[in-house]
């Protein structure tokens, strides 16, 4: 990974920065780049994020991402799932030690037309490094990385962002037409942006558990599955194509009771993992399962309540966030880099009015609350209760009784392409007179 750029001291100008450089913000970048836009991005870090993350991505991304000519990439790279499923709690196997639950329905994602891809899995900082590759070789995208956001200043026709080493030295600044915010749910640009997160944060907390496991169990078409439970409830999905008879990676994500007052690092001992990971591994595999690595964690359903200010804008977990089940996350991100990377490209090279990023706020933060928020929130409702109760819930029945019946399927999945991009073209070509 390249460092940091040299000559901190001299001013950079662009057309575009952005700040943030996970997979929202390159992306971003690179749409940009193709349209023949010069990017700069700032990164705090001193390299790409290792952090284990978001690892799928529904037909909706995937339409983002052939625009961005890199899913051919990233299908080699990663594997395709139908999509995913609801188990109830791990069963007994009748001979003292456990099996998968019941599976009480499928999810299977679907698009419309040509675009029934299911769901591509890659862990994310995989995405990331292929994203930063594919950027970097346009020639117009350069990361500066180890570098703190300081503040903004921007008039009618331009934006600077001053920045520096995270001791506070090396101050200097970036001009550029926009600046983009990329920078996560602790987003540094919103703050300074004075736009606020409205919602509520969950009170139990997840730990995300990545664990090396040989002859899992699964199904070849679902291997990954929402457990339903009333305080253990989670999400198990491959984090590599699974393989029976060899070692795979998955990801373990678990839910600690809300009364659970235990540190973090109490969290992350070996015989907690271990407990965590019983209600979700079926034995024997457990036994020889080895933890890679463990992070807890708090889940939010907030959004900002202005995607924009001016000439910046904000993108991914720096404009919202959502709890996990489902894994709605990235995806979203994805879509708000598409359509704020359309955006953009119609203001710099088309000479469309700034006023187009009032149209992306209204109809990214639209897509959130009407489409998003509720699914995350319902899901994670649904999954954190008895097994009795999930069985009773509609989608849950709904879909159980739409297995094998394409149209019943794609009448309940159609909303996961349709409804969640935008395609501020062709809204904008439908506002103008």
């Amino acid at each position: 990974m390249p460092s940091v750029t040299q000559n901190e001291e001299r001013p950079y100008s662009s057309t575009v920065v952005i700040i943030g450089a996970g997979p929202v913000g390159l992306l971003t970048a690179l749409r940009l780049a193709q349209s023949g836009i010069k990017v700069d991005i700032v990164e705090k870090e001193e390299g790409l994020s290792d952090a284990p993350r978001a690892c799928s991505y529904y037909a909706a991304a995937l339409h983002a991402l052939q625009k961005a000519d890199v899913l051919d990439d990233i299908k080699s790279t990663g594997f395709t799932t139908s999509g995913l499923c609801w188990r109830a709690p791990l069963a007994d196997d009748g001979n003292g030690g456990k099996k998968l639950g019941e599976m009480l329905a499928c999810l299977p994602i679907v698009g419309t037309n040509d675009w029934d891809h299911g769901v591509v899995n890659l862990q994310q900082p995989k995405l990331a490094r292929l994203l930063y590759k594919r950027a970097a070789e346009t020639g117009l995208v350069k990361v500066h990385f180890g570098l703190r956001l300081k503040g903004i200043q921007q008039d009618a026709d331009s934006v600077t962002a001053t920045v520096t080493r995270a001791d506070g030295s090396h101050e200097t600044t970036f001009h550029a037409s926009f600046l983009v915010g990329a920078d996560g749910g602790r987003s540094t640009t919103r703050k300074l942006l004075g736009i606020h997160y409205k919602g509520h944060s969950w009170p139990e907390r997840l730990v995300a558990i990545d664990v090396l496991i040989k002859n899992a169990e699964f199904d070849d078409d679902y291997p990954s599955s929402l457990f339903v439970d009333p305080v253990h409830w989670g999400l198990v999905t491959p984090l590599e194509k699974p393989q029976r008879e060899k070692e795979t990676l998955w990801r373990c994500t678990v839910a600690l009771d809300p009364s659970d007052q235990r540190g973090d690092d109490q969290l992350v001992a070996e015989e907690s993992l271990r407990s965590l990971l019983t209600n979700v591994v079926p034995g024997p595999q457990l036994d020889t399962a080895t933890v890679v690595r463990a992070s807890p964690y708090r889940v939010h359903q907030l959004c900002a309540t202005t995607l924009n200010r001016g000439r910046c804008v904000l993108v991914g977990d720096a404009a919202h966030l959502n709890n996990p089940m489902g894994a709605m996350g990235l995806t979203t991100g994805i879509l708000d880099a598409d359509a704020l990377a359309d955006a953009l490209e119609l203001i710099i090279h088309e000479g469309k009015p700034i006023s187009v990023l009032d149209v992306y706020t209204d109809e990214r933060r639209r897509a959130f609350q009407m489409f998003v928020d509720p699914s995350s929130t319902q899901n994670k409702l649904r999954v954190a209760s008895d097994v009795n109760t999930a069985k009773k819930d509609w989608l849950i029945r709904f879909m159980a009784r739409a297995s094998g019946d394409g149209d019943m399927v794609k009448q309940a999945t159609e909303p996961f392409f349709s409804v969640w991009r935008t395609d501020m073209r062709k809204i904008l070509c439908h506002q103008e007179p």
